[in-house]
């Protein structure tokens, strides 16, 4: 299990799903980046300006209006909890958590899938 105090001080526990359904979130948010097309390469990592974040826009705002990753982030929701109660259709409706919806989606969706891709690159450097 992981545990992740969010900015506002409210905690997020995640526990991994099961491997079929975490696959099947890797795959959708796999597609989901892909057909955004964006190269992150275009990033300057070291000196992050204005002109980045205006580079990002885009691809954020995609992210954000995909149905098919926040239908993804509500499977992961099933293994969460936020400050101590599953999370549920209820769980952002109160004005003082919305806030944290979005870094909940993120950390939920990067903690299920994460575990995919750990070796992959140590894997590609040795062939």
């Amino acid at each position: 299990m992981q545990k992740i105090t969010l900015p506002s001080g409210s905690v997020l526990d995640i526990t991994l799903l099961p491997f079929e359904e975490a696959w099947g979130v890797s795959q959708t948010i796999t597609k989901e980046i892909e057909r955004i097309n964006f190269d992150i390469r275009s990033l300057n990592l070291k000196e992050f300006v204005m002109s980045d974040v205006m580079n990002l826009k885009n691809p954020i705002c995609a992210i954000l209006s995909s149905k098919p990753i926040i239908d993804a982030a509500k499977l992961c929701f099933k293994r969460a909890t936020y400050n101590g109660l599953k999370i549920d259709s209820q769980t952002f409706e109160n004005r003082e958590n919305r806030p944290d919806f979005l870094p909940v989606v993120f950390y939920v969706i990067k903690e299920n899938i994460s575990p995919f891709f750990e070796n992959l690159l140590s894997s590609l450097k040795t062939n």
